[in-house]
């Protein structure tokens, strides 16, 4: 096994040279590629070489400074290499110091700064589908870091927006956008979406943002999931915003928790955000509601943690939140994971049916006495693979021990790398080669272990069945042997494409199953990705889906309790968007809806709904349009008692 010190200072942390660190590495580790690549030397200009360069090419780019503005205006990749110590950084007065115009680029390892103010500038910006942006740093622009507008399908991981005037990050007008493993730090906003769907934040880090970490304006069907947000007033805003689900995420030390609040067009919303925001707008003639947004899984530990006078959902049917103002005793959150009693949320009507007793676990993190810490941020690993670590030693001198662990229980010492004392930093490690159960521990001069962490070295398998199934119809993908990582997930492949046609991830899980709807008839194949990786650890075998014709919707359970939830799926919604599924009681007619959802422009798909808290027998309907209501399909009756 093999130990890289990346960067150890004694004493307290700086900040940026420690997010750079364990960037930078990642950057250099993936420079391998193969074939030829253009070398561009400092002094030498970058815009010269991607101009030169045919779609395809990688182009290289040696460290230190440049001063220039470039455009990306084919399908190539840049790379940047360290050498020297120095990470290429490129600077611009006016403009943005990176514009992406082409699809299918990608950038890694390039630090941008746009000293620019105005807000169409920022250190890298995006107006194009399908990129991917990882292990660079966006820091000390003027305006935004890095700035995504009418644009879809983008990647952006293991990245560091630091220092910046506004926001970090901010997605405009953006869909289906992956931002995963990114350090967001001290900035006037952490990361920002506007008018945008389908994009997932999942397991970022928010530090010390001035006003709002994440925020949320007129953005439907986002997942926010696995975030660690603190220091700021606000952790997440939502205004105007329906369908989104925040799970997982822990929002701890910022001024408020959740809250959902009405917003008036003349209050501004940062005075009401304090940390999880949903909030809408009334105005005269129009008002906006955030609505039908699901909140379930969080930790919960703020000045102030929830108040809602909206309609949106603080519980997923089974699992609530953790609030560090709700799990005493007296409320009935002793000796079970689930309280006893539900949970009312201030300013409303809102209720958590089953709020945590106990904050949830940060998987792959241990703490220990005297400030020791480590932290891995995966569960499982290929063989020989890399494992990003970090770690803060206590005044005395310790190690970093891998060890096997046998099927008795004993281990064998495989390797260790001495840390120092008072000492924080990134370490990078390989794994060992054969599969097997270890641990990484850190131990002190006697090999004493002071704290520790279980891993596993596996190669992983997908099964997707059945093997023939028509299009809408559900395709189950089994896994085993996934790495347990904050950002891995499996895609879904059409005749051999080279672009997911769909994702869905699955953070820190090892085992289980997803399932997957084409919309389209074709052959597909299902691969497994590692957290950052660009290249499949597993591909399932082929299924083929044929052609369908026809409306259908179901909804599932078919009997729930009050206030439950079930999933409808449909199929044949038409393909124009103006379709809509609305629910019914039994007996009411089609114009007297109990609440509707639009489609969107999906011929399937599935969304979750909240029963009433009224007993009795309701259903759903999808209609062509929300006008003239042409009645496509009606699902199966659920029983609420």
């Amino acid at each position: 096994m093999s130990l890289i010190p990346v960067k150890a200072n004694a004493g307290k942390v700086q900040k940026m040279p420690m997010a750079i660190a364990s960037l930078l590495i990642a950057a250099c580790l993936i420079c391998g590629g193969a074939g030829a690549a253009v070398s561009v030397q400092l002094g030498q200009s970058i815009q010269a070489a991607i101009d030169s360069a045919p779609a395809g090419e990688t182009v290289e780019i040696a460290g230190g400074d440049y001063k220039e503005s470039l455009t990306v205006d084919r399908p190539l990749t840049l790379r940047g290499i360290r050498s020297g110590g120095s990470l290429p950084h490129i600077q611009t007065e006016s403009g943005s110091a990176i514009t992406i115009t082409a699809d299918g680029a990608t950038v890694e390892g390039l630090w941008t700064t746009s000293a620019s103010g105005w807000t169409a500038d920022a250190g890298m910006l995006i107006q194009s589908d399908n990129n991917i942006i990882s292990g660079c740093m966006a820091s000390g622009c003027g305006n935004v870091g890095i700035l995504i507008i009418e644009s879809g399908n983008n990647t952006l991981t293991g990245n560091v927006a630091q220092g910046n005037g506004k926001e970090g990050m901010l997605l405009k007008n953006c869909s289906n956008s992956l931002i995963t493993g990114n350090r967001v730090s001290d900035n006037r906003y952490g990361c920002k979406l506007q008018g945008c769907q389908g994009n997932s934040l999942i397991k970022n880090s928010f530090l010390n943002n001035r006003i709002d970490a994440i925020s949320l304006k007129e953005s439907d069907s986002n997942l926010i999931k696995g975030n660690y947000v603190t220091g700021s007033e606000s952790g997440l805003v939502m205004d105007g915003c329906r369908d989104n689900v925040v799970t997982g995420n822990d929002f701890l030390g910022n001024e408020k928790g959740i809250y959902l609040t009405f917003l008036e067009a003349s209050q501004d919303t940062k005075s009401r955000g304090k940390g999880v925001v949903i909030s809408y707008n009334a105005m005269p003639s129009e008002g906006i509601a955030s609505t039908n947004n699901t909140i379930y899984g969080n930790n919960l530990s703020n000045e102030e943690n929830a108040y809602d006078n909206g309609q949106n959902n603080w519980d997923d049917g089974k699992i609530g939140n953790n609030y560090s103002d709700f799990n005493d005793p007296e409320e009935g959150c002793e000796g079970s994971r689930i309280c006893n009693s539900e949970h009312s949320i201030s300013g409303g009507s809102s209720v958590d049916m089953y709020p945590q007793a106990s904050p949830r676990k940060i998987a792959g993190k241990a703490e220990a006495s005297g400030g020791a810490s480590l932290q891995i941020y995966g569960k499982s690993y290929l063989p020989e693979s890399r494992m990003d670590v970090n770690f803060t030693a206590p005044a005395f001198s310790v190690w970093a021990v891998v060890t096997e662990i046998h099927s008795s229980g004993a281990g064998s010492e495989l390797d260790s790398l001495y840390l120092g004392q008072n000492a924080s930093a990134d370490v990078v490690l390989t794994v060992p080669k054969e599969e097997g159960s270890y641990e990484l521990s850190m131990q002190d001069e006697n090999g004493s272990r002071i704290l520790s962490l279980p891993f596993n070295v596996t190669v992983p398998a997908l099964q997707a069945a059945p093997d023939s199934a028509l299009v809408c119809e559900k395709i189950t993908v089994s896994f085993q042997g996934a790495f347990g990582g904050k950002s891995d997930w499996i895609g879904m492949y059409k005749d051999d494409s080279s672009q997911a046609a769909e994702r869905q991830k699955l953070p820190g899980r090892e085992t289980g199953s997803v399932t997957f709807s084409p919309s389209e008839a074709g052959n597909y194949t299902f691969k497994l990705f590692m957290t950052g990786a660009t290249a499949p650890a597993a591909q399932s075998n082929a299924v083929q889906v044929k052609p369908t014709s026809g409306h259908k919707v179901t909804a599932e359970p078919s009997r729930v309790s009050p206030g439950g939830s079930v999933t409808v799926t449909f199929w044949g919604a038409p393909l124009s968007g103006t379709g809509v599924i609305g629910m019914y009681g039994m007996t009411r007619p089609d114009r007297f809806d109990l609440g509707k959802k639009p489609i969107g422009s999906r011929s399937c798909g599935s969304m979750v709904w909240r029963l009433p808290s009224t007993p009795g027998q309701y259903d759903f309907r999808m209609f062509q349009d929300d006008i003239n209501r042409p009645l496509l399909a009606q699902s199966n009756v659920v029983t609420v008692a």
